[in-house]
């Protein structure tokens, strides 16, 4: 396991094309287990989210994100495909499907790090709809660099 620094930049547009813009930087992790490829950090009040724990599991042509906590969810995104998925929140369940536009993500075998400590990145552009409305176009920048201060800690869940 290699501790990192996941900085999240989301850029939310809705039906008037009004931006909102929202940026994250926290400690999380990076893994591989059985050739799927982990980052995990913890939400913040910034996002609405403190307290909720977010895994990214990056495939080849896919990624899930899950979130737990205050609020659950588990949403797979994959390029020109639309998936639903039931946002668990204390105030009662959202049914949601997102259609995924752009999915771009770089993360090198083994998760070795370039020059400049980034371990990799994802780029993802999607439409979000609620209850069967469309709400908003969000775009996620997600890069994941090596945490040069604590470095690497053995985790029993990966075994590594």
């Amino acid at each position: 396991m290699k501790r990192v620094l996941v900085s999240v930049k989301s850029v939310q547009r809705d039906m008037n094309g009004e931006d909102t813009v929202v940026e994250l930087i926290s400690p999380g992790s990076f893994y591989e287990k059985n050739g799927v490829q982990y980052v995990r950090y913890e939400e913040s009040s910034v996002t609405g989210l403190d307290g909720v724990k977010t895994t990214i599991k990056i495939y080849p042509d896919s990624i899930v994100l899950m979130r737990t906590g205050a609020v659950n969810m588990r949403h797979q995104y994959i390029r020109g495909q639309e998936r639903e998925a039931i946002y668990e929140t204390p105030y009662g369940d959202m049914h949601m499907a997102v259609k995924t536009h752009e999915l771009t993500m770089n993360f090198p075998e083994k998760g070795t790090s370039a020059e400049d400590g980034l371990v990799g990145f994802v780029h993802l552009g999607y439409d979000i709809s609620i209850q069967g409305e469309w709400q908003f176009y969000n775009q996620l920048d997600i890069h994941v660099r090596e945490d040069k201060e604590h470095g690497h800690e053995r985790n029993p869940e990966t075994r590594n």
